[in-house]
């Protein structure tokens, strides 16, 4: 019984990594869907990946749910950079930005999903400094 629960409690305690070619993606992605300006920086340049990938660990406070899961994430991730190419981050902008609707339309709860976790975390970010 004790080697269930000494398993459950490293599962939950399991940090999300992700290569530095997917956090290049996902911090791309994230600044597209919350564009820079002057009175405020782009998200890529406030570790918002690193609060993302803390909400995607199921916990009592935050459940992570079926469209924004580490799983999940990646395979859209694989998926943009396939359309892309190879590579998401070499795309230019307007292409990205068409790869982002195309996902939007294709796969609305997941792109829901990211977007408000997006800027849950921002605006979080930006209000403690």
């Amino acid at each position: 019984m004790s080697e269930m629960l000494g398993l459950a409690s490293a599962l939950r305690k399991r940090t999300i990594e992700l290569s530095d070619e997917e956090r290049a993606q996902l911090n791309a992605i994230i600044d597209l869907l919350i564009p820079a300006d002057r009175d405020f920086p782009p998200p890529s340049s406030l570790q918002l990946i690193d609060e993302l990938l803390h909400h995607l660990q199921p916990n009592a406070a935050h459940k992570t749910t079926l469209m924004l899961s580490e799983r999940r994430l990646r395979t859209v991730l694989q998926e943009l950079n396939m359309a892309a190419g190879g590579n998401f981050c070499q795309a230019n902008a307007e292409k990205q930005q068409l790869m982002l609707r195309n996902l939007e339309r294709r796969d609305p709860a997941f792109f829901q999903a990211l977007w408000t976790l997006a800027n849950h975390g921002y605006y979080k970010l930006l209000a403690s400094r």
